[in-house]
């Protein structure tokens, strides 16, 4: 819990960045607002995160292959903390941009390490309900970040919300590196010191420690020298690197798809749309807030009790299905067709909708993301996928003005069900199930090795055969 509380107070932050359009963008309509902005500068401070998030999902696999987890999370909280700083000093749009960009990209270099790290501290036991806390960061930080808005102006708002990246630098400090990378690196003695910190000495911590450092030892001993084209031909052309790459692709795709970031930056107007103005826009952007954050503490439970794929696809189903509801419902509405006193109904699936999405399309993707992808190519790989995560970002929450007001809310929710069930669609085929397997065991499984249980004593065999050799 040590170890994963600096990255879990870094996602309350990224969930605070999420959410804070859409309170900085409502304080900045009022008259007598210090700073004045058109519709253009307001959809992109909601939207620049998605590009600059790029930059740091770039640098983020270079960072941790040569880094390490550990100071790829500490170094992360520097651009976020100066992006609050300066958003709290902002006088112009010009500057209100600057910060996002620099919250941005370090939201980039966080979302490649994240789940990368709570999934390489984790025993397989209890490794869903910590990457779970993921979602729950971000539900936290997008309703911490819209009450404060609420209550306060929004420089004040600003400065509350930077002070979790204090909080996560300080924590990430007290954190040892993972266990993983200090053998793929070759330090097997602390590997080994760390692991029994982080998991204990039991005879199933043991067995899985001496199976990693094996097969790192082994690929230390075997791997020939090769060109970095081929090199990185190798792993393009590897099914252990190729197939979790393309399921990433699409659980990313699906994580924006499905509003996940639309909603907190455009929750006022939308809800404002979707309760016919019968409830006030404030209460009922914190009805979305509460609903958001008591399912994530509740996917905390589901995500480790539960299979991945029975998760997600439960999520993804009721999504659907809310979303395709509270659109004929106000397409109804707009026909006349719901007496004036129940004009506000399009509000109950609407929270179906966040519940769903929260209890599973906002948790599997990064439970996934931390365990799919093998050990060597583990950073890399988190990188290529993660530019589908900031593309997709920055497309949905850039179009979501544009197609709130030509299709409106009822006609841009159809489009995202479609979207969802679509992807849901090639995900039943492609993912397969994760839970309470060991990483190197999702490893085999992609690799096509049918020995994943990792008998150490063949493999300390054939160790010495490669060595005699």
């Amino acid at each position: 819990m040590l170890a994963v509380s600096g990255v879990v107070m870094y996602m309350i932050g990224t969930g605070a960045n999420i959410a804070f359009p859409g309170v900085l963008l409502q304080q900045l309509r009022q008259p007598g607002s210090v700073l004045k902005l058109t519709l253009e500068h307001e959809s992109w401070i909601a939207s620049i995160l998605g590009l600059a998030l790029i930059s740091g999902i770039l640098v983020a696999p270079f960072m941790m292959q040569r880094l390490g987890r550990r100071l790829s999370n500490m170094l992360s909280t520097l651009p976020s903390l100066a992006g609050w700083a300066l958003m709290v000093a902002a006088k112009d749009p010009t500057a209100l941009l600057i910060s996002r960009s620099l919250q941005g990209f370090g939201m980039g270099v966080q979302a490649a390490a994240a789940p990368i790290s709570i999934a390489e501290y984790s025993a397989p036991r209890h490794r869903g309900a910590f990457l779970a806390t993921i979602a729950f960061s971000f539900a936290t930080g997008m309703l911490i970040a819209h009450i404060f808005g609420t209550i306060l102006f929004w420089r004040q708002a600003a400065l509350a919300c930077g002070s979790f990246y204090v909080l996560s630098l300080i924590l990430i400090s007290l954190s040892p590196e993972t266990p993983p990378y200090l053998a793929s690196v070759g330090k097997f003695e602390d590997c080994r010191k760390t692991f029994r910190w982080l998991r204990g000495s039991d005879d199933e911590s043991e067995k899985e420690l001496e199976v990693m450092l094996n097969s790192q030892k082994k690929k230390t001993i075997v791997s020939p020298e090769v060109s970095k084209i081929k090199y990185y031909m190798n792993i393009v052309m590897s099914p252990g690197f190729y197939k979790p790459t393309v399921i990433m692709m699409f659980m990313f795709v699906l994580f924006q798809i499905s509003g996940m970031t639309v909603v907190p930056s455009y929750t006022v107007p939308m809800m404002n749309e979707v309760s016919g103005g019968h409830i006030e826009s404030y209460t009922s952007m914190l009805m979305v807030d509460i609903v958001r954050f008591a399912t994530a503490v509740l996917s905390c439970v589901v995500v480790n009790k539960f299979n991945r794929r029975t998760v997600l696809f439960f999520g993804i189903y009721v999504s659907v299905v809310s979303l395709l509801l509270t659109s004929i419902l106000l397409y109804v509405r707009d026909f006349g067709y719901l007496p004036e006193k129940y004009k506000w109904i399009p509000v109950i699936p609407t929270l179906v909708y966040i519940f769903g999405k929260t209890i599973g399309i906002l948790p599997i993707p990064w439970a996934i993301a931390g365990e799919i992808f093998p050990l060597a190519y583990r950073s890399l790989g988190s990188g290529i996928s993660g530019m589908f995560l900031s593309l997709m970002f920055f497309v949905v929450v850039k179009t979501a003005p544009t197609s709130f007001r030509q299709i409106g809310v009822k006609g841009t929710f159809c489009l995202y069900g479609l979207c969802i069930a679509l992807c849901g669609a090639f995900l039943y085929y492609l993912l397969p199930e994760t839970k309470g397997k060991t990483l190197y065991e999702i490893e085999c499984h992609f690799k096509g090795v049918k020995d994943t249980k990792g008998n150490v004593e063949e493999k300390d065999r054939m160790l010495e055969k490669v060595e005699e050799g």
